[in-house]
């Protein structure tokens, strides 16, 4: 292998030439401030901006990130992003992947593909740079005139009162105090304002500690998660792999409880852990080192993301474990849902109490998907001897048991419902039977002809979707309130509708059956896409009292974000590896060979078929290692 020794980081496209002034002090009182322009804080301002209202966006680095950091982009981030005029780029230079593969030392164990319908825009994920993603979302945001984002500006402290935020920041050329009405947090995890208001995120914290490496290598490997367990290369741990642009690999070395993370970190260590690793998996080409960090694996959340006037959101209001990549995605799912609702409130179209709805929807969120994280790195990262046991049991057994097989797949990021959502109006039972349910997304779907794509006809304003030609679907003109308009677009299957501005034409009835629609079926639409309510036919009054309820309107109750939101349930074979870990983590060392001895014969005994048993037998005893090759496509 030939190793390049280059340790410079590499910097995002345009990271010279897209830095803004330094903004002189202000005592001015402005609409929003923004603490972090990572990409929850642009995301955030670019929504905002959507709506016309201006945003104060500080931020105490000098240019975007460097390295990876979070580099697998879900389909709904992109959907997100290029409602904000940011996703261009970002889809054009990413690359995108199907599946992947995990391995036991060589031994291949799991081949997975992401779940996937082509009618939609964006492939599930895509894979691209953190700090390439941040400088197409600030060539974005200098787009706005609206968006006064301040480079080398770090926030000291915040006082929020009852009518504003002072917020105190320090820059090269002198410190200031920022008034604003609302200021969101979205300054991570060693959140500056959260720790100036003192608060903390509670939670857990799992075992293990990550180096995380980006290298540039000369390869022919396809594109695709990887992942091995206990590979000669990192005896005891786990190896993630991931393709990025550029010819550029991220590398995820979990470190032994015996290892010194600072040591880990030291050049010369991080460089003999990658060509170890390369020279294992048979890459002999030339590489070099871009990047390197540690990182820990944590499930933790503030009880709320609203403290008054001030809004938490990304890693600074929860942070969870990176399997299956949530966190980034999470956090702009955080800022999309905030944008249109702090709009709205500072145009004086929709109550404080639109607010609340914030946490509700997305600490809820944050519990559904750090559940699924938490079931990654328990598998991951096991906390116990009992549970380690069953995990290489599970890895040597996946070959030849799909059931088994199944604990290994990694459950990657997908769309999150807003279930539960106190802005949603429930469906009369057995209406629909298919379709998007309220709180769920609308699929961005593919559009007959030169129509475009579903979202293209989505603004920033509520949407009422209404499925059949006017004069026979009974359903009147879109509901309003006083000063909120709610745009109103006809589906039909005549082919001429495609030449007006508010019908779309579904000749073929790809969105009537997608919808579950017939004539008459109407859907409300939010701002960010998430169904509000459906039904069949609709009165002018249930529209209307839905859109009121879709505002936050008084009456409307407000769940406590800490309220149980559901019961995990558990495939059964994932259930039956938990049991079986939490009892063998039970018992004293000596003990578990005669326990596992005793609950195989009971197991078999009870199954009382010789023959399968025999089978079963086969499966255990065998596991050979296997010469399956390390590459190919996923």
């Amino acid at each position: 292998m030939e190793f390049m020794s280059d340790t410079t980081p590499f910097p995002g496209p345009f990271a010279t030439g897209l830095l803004p002034r330094i903004a002189e002090a202000t005592v001015d009182l402005h609409p929003i401030g923004i603490v972090g322009a990572g990409p929850v804080g642009l995301t955030l301002a670019l929504a905002l901006a959507q709506h016309g209202v201006p945003s104060v966006l500080l931020e105490d680095e000098a240019r975007v990130c460097e390295g990876s950091r979070a580099l697998g982009m879900s389909r709904r981030t992109l959907e997100i992003w290029r409602a904000v005029g940011a996703a261009s780029g970002i889809a054009q230079q990413g690359v995108t992947w199907q599946g992947g593969r995990s391995f036991w030392r060589d031994r291949e164990v799991l081949h997975f593909r992401l779940p996937d319908d082509e009618r939609l825009r964006f492939r599930p994920m895509l894979n691209i740079q953190q700090c390439h993603a941040e400088a197409y979302l600030v060539q974005a945001a200098h787009g706005h005139a609206c968006i006064d984002l301040r480079w080398q500006h770090r926030v000291r402290r915040v006082e929020a009162g009852p009518d504003a935020v002072a917020v105190e920041v320090q820059t090269p050329r002198g410190d200031y105090t920022l008034q604003v009405r609302h200021l969101v947090a979205c300054d991570g995890g060693r959140s500056t304002v959260r720790e100036s208001m003192g608060l903390r995120l509670e939670g857990s914290t799992h075992d293990a500690s990550y180096l995380i490496a980006d290298i540039e290598l000369d390869t022919a490997m396809q594109m695709g998660r990887r992942c091995w367990f206990d590979p000669p290369s990192n005896p005891g741990s786990t190896v993630l792999m991931h393709g990025q642009p550029d010819g550029v690999w991220r590398l995820d070395f979990q470190l032994r409880d015996d290892e010194d993370p600072r040591g880990a970190q030291e050049p010369a260590a991080v460089e003999a852990r990658i060509a170890r690793h390369l020279d294992f998996i048979g890459e002999h080409g030339r590489w070099r080192l871009l990047w390197n960090s540690v990182y820990r694996a944590h499930s933790r959340a503030l009880d709320s993301f609203r403290h008054g006037r001030v809004f938490f959101a990304g890693d600074a209001a929860h942070l969870m474990p990176i399997f299956g990549i949530r966190g980034l995605n999470s956090g702009v799912e955080d800022a999309w849902n905030l944008g249109w609702k702090l709009a709205l409130v500072h145009q004086g179209l929709a109550d404080d109490a639109l607010l609340d709805s914030y946490t509700v929807e997305r600490r809820g969120a944050f519990t559904d998907n750090a559940a699924l994280a938490d079931r990654n790195a328990r598998f991951m990262t096991p906390h116990n001897a009992g549970a380690r046991l069953m995990r290489d049991a599970v890895l040597q057994l996946a070959p030849a048991q799909p059931t088994v097989a199944d604990i290994i797949n990694p459950r990657q990021t997908s769309e999150m419902p807003l279930r539960g959502s106190p802005l949603s109006t429930i469906d009369i039972p057995d209406l629909f039977t298919a379709g998007p349910h309220p709180g769920a997304i609308v699929p961005d779907l593919k559009l007959a002809g030169s129509q475009g794509w579903l979202h293209d006809w989505l603004g920033p304003q509520f949407t009422l979707l209404v499925f059949g030609d006017e004069s026979r679907t009974g359903v009147g003109p879109a509901p309003a309130t006083d000063a909120l308009p709610c745009r109103r677009l006809s589906i039909t299957r005549d082919e001429s509708a495609a030449l007006h501005p508010d019908a779309i034409a579904d000749p073929g009835g790809i969105l009537h059956k997608a919808f579950d629609a017939v004539d008459g079926t109407t859907y409300l639409l939010r701002p960010d896409h998430h169904v509000a309510g459906r039904w069949r036919a609709p009165d002018p009054a249930t529209l209307s009292a839905a859109l009121a309820r879709a505002l936050g309107a008084s009456g409307v109750a407000m769940a406590h974000p800490s309220a149980p939101r559901h019961t995990e349930v558990l495939p059964p074979a994932e259930r039956i590896y938990r049991a079986l870990g939490a009892v063998v983590a039970a018992t004293p060392e000596g003990a578990r060979e005669p326990l596992l001895a005793r609950v195989a014969l009971a197991l078999a005994l009870d199954c009382g078929d010789p023959e399968r048993v025999d089978t079963l037998l086969g499966h255990a005893v065998s596991c050979p290692p296997s010469s399956m090759p390390l590459q190919g496509s996923p």
